[in-house]
């Protein structure tokens, strides 16, 4: 072998060990800070409805779902298991992300979430942990933060 297929090798193998100790000293239950692959899909976005908007200071997200989450909440059922909720983020009018949530499950609490880009390729060093854990604070309304805002929209019909 070669003196660089050696220090190729050699690097390779202390990156290696480098992940191997990082993750064993996580604290137990911790989770990877780079985004883990899951099955979030990015959805058909003419086929959900926009049910608010927030808007805080240069920021402006559309919040977005499907009609059958809308009846769901309406009728005080769980939203379906397929469900996107998706956020789309402009920043001073311009298109800078899509966040997407998307019920998993049967369960209540199996939803999954993932970060878009504008071209819809996925952000991969975000940790899409967070987002779980911020959203289980609202497990009693659906994992969404605009609950009432569905709700709303979902009994005015509109």
């Amino acid at each position: 072998m070669t003196r660089r297929t050696w220090r190729v090798a050699f690097g390779s193998a202390i990156a290696i060990l480098v992940l191997a100790a990082g993750y064993q000293i996580l604290p137990e239950g911790s989770t990877s800070v780079l985004a883990a692959s899951n099955d979030v899909t990015f959805p058909a976005l003419d086929q959900l409805e926009q049910y608010t908007t927030v808007e805080r200071g240069v920021t402006k997200e559309h919040m977005l779902t499907s009609r059958a989450a809308l009846d769901a909440i309406r009728a005080g059922r769980p939203v379906p298991t397929g469900t996107h909720v998706v956020l789309v983020d402009y920043q001073s009018g311009v298109l800078h992300r899509y966040l997407v949530s998307q019920k998993m499950g049967d369960g209540a609490d199996s939803w999954q979430y993932q970060w878009f880009w504008p071209d819809r390729t996925i952000k991969a060093d975000e940790n899409t942990s967070r987002c779980y854990s911020c959203h289980q604070t609202r497990q009693d309304k659906q994992f969404m933060f605009t609950f009432e805002e569905a709700l709303d929209k979902s009994s005015n019909g509109s």
